[in-house]
């Protein structure tokens, strides 16, 4: 899979039914009718870098470039069929375009992520942060996972 620099025509790829903020963030299928998209806004800034490829965006943001590590954002629009393929794409752009050395992200186990994709794409779970946040109605927690890259 390649990943492109995004463009403004890009921008309806930045919007939809998946949780604010997670390293995988596929469509849920039980997003509330009423409820509005998770809206992720454009690059702004050099600790930003957006990439994107048909039905899906890769944000690397909190991008820290003297210690080389950015945290990772995913949003899957529906008919995406390969995530596995996507994320290793993020790990091989965030690793060698940017020459970082560690990328993380954010996981609720809550909304069913797929860990055996990400396990593939190279992450290990390294951290459970209970009632991190709000999910489904009530406290849920959440799960960094990261990747580091071994020269």
């Amino acid at each position: 899979m390649k990943l492109r620099g995004y463009r403004g025509t890009d921008r309806e790829l930045l919007s939809g039914p998946w949780l604010a903020g997670e390293l995988l963030g596929l469509p849920l299928a039980d997003w509330p009718a009423l409820a509005e998209p998770t809206e992720v806004p454009p690059p702004d800034g050099d600790d930003e870098e957006l990439c994107v490829t048909d039905g899906a965006f890769v944000r690397y943001t909190g991008i820290d470039w003297v210690h080389r590590r950015a945290r990772v954002e995913l949003g899957v629009h529906t008919g995406l069929s390969d995530v596995e393929e996507l994320l290793t794409a993020a790990v091989a752009h965030g690793f060698t375009a940017l020459n970082l050395r560690r990328l993380h992200g954010w996981v609720t186990p809550a909304a069913r992520a797929d860990t055996d994709a990400l396990a593939a794409a190279g992450f290990r779970r390294e951290a459970v942060v209970p009632a991190a946040t709000w999910f489904d109605g009530a406290p849920a927690a959440r799960e960094i996972w990261g990747t580091i890259r071994h020269d």
